[in-house]
C-alpha cells in the first residue's frame, strides 16, 4: 500500500482532471494481472466485471479539491471557483499551481466582490501583471503542497480520498478478492458528489458496497454536521439521511473488527433530510456501507493522515472479504 500512496497524492487530480490518477492506479492493477476497464464519467472499474450476480464492490474517489480559474486575468489576479466541498476560509492563503505549473497564491475576495455579480469566490495572485491562463488544463489548478511526512503520520494536497484509492488497489490484487470476485469502482468527480458512483454501481449491479474515503477527525458533532470519536482506528460511517449504512453489513464490519483485532471508531454525518430505510436508498437498493480513516486537521487544506490508521483498515478489509468468501 505504502508504495502506491506516495505516487498517487502526489499525482495531480482536481475534478474532471483525473487521467494521472486513474493511469497510477491502472498500472498498479494492470502489473497484479487485475482485470480493469474505463468507468462512467473517466474513473476506473475492476476486478470480476463479468461475474453475475456480484456479490461485494468497493469504491472510493479518485479526484482532490481544487480550483477553476477563470478569465481575465488582471494586473496578474485571477479569480477563481472552488472545485469540492472544502470552504472558501480553507483555500485562503494556501499556494497553488495549475496543471501546467504556473504558481499562484490564492487570496480572500475583498468586501466590493462579494457583492458584485458574478459572484466569485476566491481571487489568485498569479505573480505576475502579465500572467494569462494556458488552454484547456492551464486553468484547473491544485495545491502546491507535496506528500511529506515522516511515518506514522503524513500530510498531502491530495490525502482525501488518494489512500483509500491506495488501499482498495492492493485489496484488488489480493487472491481473496478474486476468489470471491469482488469489484472495485474507482470513481471520476467524487469533490463533487456521487454520480459517478452512482453510474458504476449500475452499472455493476452488486448486492452491496463498500464506500472507503477520508473522515474528518473531531470529537464531537461541529457545524460541519460530522462526528468522529478522537481516536485513533478505521472508522465506520453512520448516516443519518437517505444513504444510511446497511444494519446486516455494520454487523458484518464489526465482526471482522473484532477478528481482525482492530479498533473501529464510528462518525455519525448528520443531514436534514428525513432518513429512509436501506433498501430504499437513492442507489436503487444497493446495501451500503462506508468506511474510513481519520483525517487530521482535515479543517485546513493540507490534512494528516495515520499509516497506521490506514494499515488498521487494510486488516479489516482483508478480514471482511474472507468472511464474505467463507459465508
Amino acid at each position: 500500500m505504502l508504495s502506491l500512496l506516495g505516487p498517487l497524492c502526489a499525482a495531480d487530480g482536481p475534478p474532471g482532471r483525473e487521467a494521472a490518477v486513474v493511469s497510477l492506479i491502472r498500472q498498479h492493477l494492470a502489473a497484479a494481472g487485475v482485470p480493469h476497464e474505463p468507468a462512467p464519467m473517466g474513473g476506473l472499474m475492476a476486478g470480476d466485471l463479468q461475474g453475475k450476480p456480484l456479490r461485494l464492490t468497493f469504491a472510493a474517489a479518485v479526484d482532490e479539491p481544487g480550483l477553476m480559474l477563470c478569465e481575465p486575468v488582471e494586473n496578474g489576479i485571477a479569480h477563481a471557483y472552488r472545485l469540492g466541498p472544502l470552504p472558501a476560509a480553507a483555500y485562503s492563503g494556501r499556494r497553488i499551481r495549475t496543471l501546467h505549473g504556473k504558481p499562484g497564491l490564492v487570496l480572500p475576495l475583498d468586501e466590493a466582490e462579494k457583492t458584485t455579480p458574478p459572484r466569485w469566490e476566491l481571487r489568485v495572485d498569479l505573480g505576475s501583471a502579465e500572467a494569462r491562463l494556458s488552454a484547456g488544463d492551464g486553468a484547473f489548478a491544485v495545491f502546491d503542497e507535496p506528500f511529506a511526512g515522516e511515518a506514522p503520520r503524513v500530510t498531502g494536497k491530495a490525502l482525501g480520498d488518494r489512500p483509500a484509492c491506495a488501499v482498495l488497489a492492493d485489496l484488488a490484487a489480493d487472491d481473496a478478492s478474486k476468489t470471491l470476485g469482488c469489484t472495485f469502482v474507482f470513481y471520476a468527480q467524487g469533490q463533487l458528489g456521487e454520480h459517478g458512483l452512482r453510474l458504476a454501481l449500475r452499472a455493476l449491479a452488486p448486492q452491496a458496497f463498500v464506500l472507503v474515503r477520508g473522515v474528518r477527525h473531531a470529537p464531537q458533532v461541529d457545524k460541519s454536521g460530522s462526528a468522529v470519536l478522537a481516536g485513533s482506528g478505521p472508522v465506520l460511517v453512520l448516516r443519518r439521511d437517505a444513504s444510511v449504512s446497511h444494519p446486516a453489513l455494520v454487523d458484518a464490519c464489526q465482526r471482522a473488527a473484532a477478528e481482525a483485532g482492530v479498533t473501529l471508531q464510528q462518525a455519525v454525518l448528520l443531514s436534514g433530510k428525513p432518513a429512509r430505510p436501506p433498501a430504499e436508498s437513492a442507489l436503487g437498493g444497493i446495501r451500503r456501507l462506508e468506511l474510513g480513516y481519520p483525517l487530521i486537521a482535515a479543517d485546513r487544506a493540507l490534512p494528516g493522515v495515520d499509516l497506521r490508521d490506514l494499515e488498521a483498515l487494510q486488516r479489516l478489509l482483508r478480514t471482511l472479504v474472507a468472511a464474505e468468501s467463507d459465508a
